[in-house]
């Protein structure tokens, strides 16, 4: 029997919130486990491409205070995600070039000076 149209989409719905429940549960085991290290991480690397919190100034009974205006941080993160979007685009055709077989700069092609044997064992 042939499916119809909703069905079709009823079927790719589900698929969807499936991989969305899988994703979560990851999201969640993750926390867990490995909280403190991904924390860690993600504040180096605001640090290191420079992404500040965001924060407006309040006026109170005791005076003006800062307020963060993005409290879960999903504004500062999607920064930092188009930070490293941009570096990634800069650099992407460096990056997927092979090197050249007559560069010597990398550590691996080091030059060996002329008259250098290794020490027998």
């Amino acid at each position: 029997m042939r499916r119809t149209a909703s069905q079709l989409r009823a079927e790719k719905i589900a698929a969807l919130q499936a991989e969305q429940a899988e994703y979560d549960k990851r999201i969640q085991e993750g926390s867990k486990f490995a909280n403190h290290a991904r924390c860690a991480v993600v504040e180096d690397l605001y640090e290191l491409f420079g992404i500040e919190v965001e924060q407006r100034v309040r006026q109170g009974r005791s005076g003006a205070f800062p307020v963060s205006v993005d409290r879960d941080e999903s504004k500062r993160s999607a920064r930092l995600l188009d930070a490293v979007g941009q570096l990634l685009e800069r650099d992407s055709a460096r990056l997927a070039a092979p090197l050249d077989a007559s560069d010597s700069s990398g550590p691996n092609n080091a030059t060996v000076p002329d008259g250098w044997r290794p020490e027998a064992a």
